[in-house]
């Protein structure tokens, strides 16, 4: 008959390594669709309108009173039309209004102009060419069509043509509450919105720059140049809007050069509204999940830094699932909101990520003030608040569809003044780039501004807390020294980095398992006793439990041995944080394993091992099978999560000590399901994940594997003897003392222990 396994320590490891794994996976699901309490805002977003919308719903009551106009939706600060609610989230209340205007409403709107055919994009993806990314634009608000990235691609292959798009233009489809489509929904990166206008003490009117009904709001003077003619009803200039993008040659930091030109004798006062990052595509996560978020920097209270120098991250890491959900905030704030934007608080950069990429809007900086340390101001005058418009469609409910949906960041500026004739500074800077900290750093601006900051490692959801930072950053430092140094390839900077780990965490491993081979000792050798108590005290079971109880404290032996595996549980967050390294790790996107082995035997047609950031892909169908949420499509046969399934079933086989318990038919059965949750589920929850992590993981269990079986085959066998304790009080034996007959003393120290006698010297002088 098989000996059977302890099944109280075959339970303690199957439970640490399952949960693990299931955590991790559970984490980033609750983190995709968890929401947050509502908030509320004085100033709503400016939400999207129909591109050549022909015939616009009715524009309803502003916040601020203003004439009805003809050729666009609401504009920012206002709701949408009545029948298209459902569409979009609904507006603040309205704030205080300011005193009541003396003049009159001078009807503002801007220009309409012949519709271009195209703009005349910047830059190239040309690898050989210097700049590093092609900038396409869009009438929409003079903004982004498509920011093309040069040194980065959609997959391994690296095809020409196939670069990443950080930011594109989205339009997405809208119904009105009966079913009937309607003009779809446009938003565009970096576009101008609209501006609110006070002109002589009139009332603020809301002109719109975003699209016009009959033509483009915006005319191309140049190059990335555009500008735009704000007029009232009479035709007379107001003001000017000129416009300027400039990607200097080797650069991935985009500058709006942007401006406000005040045409008229009196002062104005304008509130500025500006579309910032779109959310990004999806990079591969391996598992379908969306880790997108949207990102704030800011700067500290004055109080705490009157220097107004180091720049805050937010830590909420909000998901791009929370940012849609409507129930966030009613008017969609976003900043500030909650612990983010504390009185004292400014904003100095909004960023939309993805795994592996963001593009983050902030303002533009004198380098030479940076490189020389002088004081610069780092706020983003443009954003006073960030609200987040959504387009899509929704469900039943009214919550917005996350896989149809967009998201978009506005800036909402404080209210300032232009003086006559004069012009107001709007300029700002965009980011586009990979969260990759030594890039962000090569340009002082942008390590002023706290840009790579942006570079976190945490999975977010109820894994945030245990995805110690200072701890995952020394270990991918740690990664990048050996394949930089040392070893030259990430699959094998990543097993050793297994091995050092490992190796650092030895004497912790080794004590914990020297203590539970102990207590496996000490349980088999009380095993036989045990079973005759059981038998002498059968019908009397409170009985049967004391003298349990009594036996195991004279052998000297405690159920506290089986918290040897507590140094195990203490190793979790290494391994957790470690996971969540090598899964945000820019360094792995796109590497080859073992210096391209696979794809060099092949000429290049074997994708086994090609990208460590997706799926092995050892059999490759060619298009996708099945697509299952939150798990992403199979298209590929993979094999690393089978063999990280034979290492599991052999960590099981030959680690778990042997013991004399008869088992029950629960227990039996309890171990049975045990073995399948680790051998056969987790495999299946890898099979689809990132072959870094497969091989992370492969790493760790085989020399987990022999780490146990060396330290068992060299643990001195003095370690594993049972140490009975020391007799106290009166279960302590008590020797006669032979001498007492000859000195009282001796006696009395026998009849009271530890009283004190004087000795006194009886002998006569």
């Amino acid at each position: 008959m098989p000996r059977a396994k302890n099944p109280a320590k075959r339970a303690v490891i199957t439970a640490v390594v399952a949960f693990i794994g299931l955590s991790v996976v559970a984490a980033f699901a609750i983190n995709s669709v968890r929401t947050s309490s509502p908030g509320g805002s004085s100033r709503a977003p400016a939400p999207a309108v129909a591109e050549r919308d022909p015939t616009p719903d009715a524009a309803p009551a502003p916040a601020v009173q203003q004439p009805e106009r003809r050729d666009t939706e609401a504009p920012a600060g206002t709701s949408l039309a009545q029948q298209d609610r459902q569409q979009q989230d609904r507006a603040a209340p309205e704030p205080t209004p300011d005193p009541a205007p003396t003049g009159e409403a001078r009807g503002l709107r801007a220009r309409t102009f012949p519709t271009p055919d195209a703009f005349t994009p910047i830059g190239a993806v040309d690898p050989d060419g210097p700049d590093r990314a092609l900038i396409e634009f869009t009438d929409y608000g003079a903004g982004v069509e498509a920011i093309t990235l040069t040194d980065y691609f959609n997959d391994h292959h690296r095809r020409a043509g196939d670069h990443y798009a950080v930011q594109r233009r989205v339009s997405r489809p809208r119904f009105s509450m009966t079913g009937a489509p309607l003009p779809p929904v446009t938003v565009a990166s970096l576009a101008s919105a609209g501006v609110e206008i006070e002109v002589a003490g009139g009332p603020a009117e809301f002109v719109d720059l975003r699209v016009g009904a009959e033509g483009s709001l915006w005319r191309e003077t140049a190059p990335g140049a555009f500008e735009a003619i704000i007029e009232d009803d009479a035709g007379v200039e107001v003001a000017r809007v000129e416009k300027r993008y400039v990607l200097p040659p080797g650069e991935i930091t985009l500058r709006v050069e942007q401006r406000l030109v005040n045409l008229t004798d009196e002062r104005l006062r304008v509130v500025w509204y500006q579309y910032g990052p779109v959310d990004l595509p999806m990079d591969v996560t391996g598992y379908g999940l969306d880790v997108r978020r949207i990102r704030f920097g800011h700067l500290l209270t004055p109080a705490i830094d009157p220097s107004r120098s180091f720049v805050q991250a937010d830590n909420d890491l909000i998901g791009r699932a929370t940012l849609i959900n409507k129930r966030r905030a009613m008017d969609g704030l976003v900043w500030p909101l909650g612990s983010l934007g504390e009185p004292g608080e400014d904003l100095v950069w909004v960023a939309m990520t993805s795994r592996y990429f963001a593009f983050a809007v902030h303002p533009l900086l004198n380098a030479d003030a940076v490189r020389s340390g002088a004081p610069v101001d780092k706020r983003l005058r443009l954003a006073e608040a960030v609200h987040r418009v959504v387009i899509g469609p929704v469900d039943h409910k009214g919550n917005h569809i996350l896989t149809d949906s967009s998201v978009i960041a506005q800036l909402t500026s404080e209210r300032m003044e232009v003086a006559p004739n004069g012009s107001l500074d709007l300029s700002f800077g965009a980011y586009a780039g990979p969260i990759l900290g030594r890039v962000i750093r090569e340009d002082p601006v942008r390590a002023a501004l706290g840009l790579d900051k942006l570079v976190v490692y945490n999975l977010g959801g109820m894994c945030a807390p245990c995805t110690f930072q200072w701890l995952a950053r020394p270990l991918i430092r740690l990664l990048l020294f050996l394949h930089d140094y040392i070893l030259f390839d990430w699959a094998l900077a990543i097993i050793g980095l297994v091995l050092i780990v490992r190796t650092i965490l030895h004497p912790v491993t080794r004590r914990s398992q020297i203590a539970m081979l102990r207590f496996s000792k000490q349980m088999q050798g009380l095993a036989p006793k045990q079973q005759k108590l059981r038998e002498k005290f059968k019908d009397d079971p409170k009985r049967m439990q004391q003298e349990m109880a009594k036996l195991m404290r004279e052998e000297g032996v405690s159920f506290t041995g089986m918290l040897g595996c507590l140094p195990m549980f203490l190793q979790t967050p290494i391994w957790i944080a470690l996971y969540a390294a090598l899964f945000f790790a820019f360094e792995l996107r796109h590497q080859q394993a073992f210096f391209g082995f696979f794809q060099w035997v092949s000429g290049g047609r074997w994708s086994f091992l090609a990208d460590l950031s997706a799926p092995d892909n050892f059999i490759e169908f060619g298009r996708t099978l099945i697509n299952i949420p939150l798990y992403g499509p199979v298209n590929s046969f993979n094999i690393l999560p089978i063999l990280l399934g034979v290492v599991f079933f052999l960590q099981q086989k030959y680690l778990t000590p042997p013991t004399t318990t008869q088992l029950t038919p629960e227990q039996a059965q309890q171990q049975k399901i045990m073995k399948i949750m680790l051998v056969v589920m987790f495999p299946i929850f890898m099979f689809n994940a990132p072959s870094g992590l497969a091989l992370y993981f492969i790493a760790n269990s085989t020399l987990g594997i022999f780490e146990s079986r060396w330290i068992r085959a060299h643990v001195d066998k003095s370690e594993l003897e049972i140490k009975k304790p020391r007799p106290t009080g009166d279960d302590r034996k008590r020797v006669r003392n032979r001498a007492s007959s000859r000195d009282p003393f001796a006696r009395k120290r026998e009849e009271k222990p530890g009283a004190s006698f004087k000795r006194r010297d009886h002998k006569k002088k």
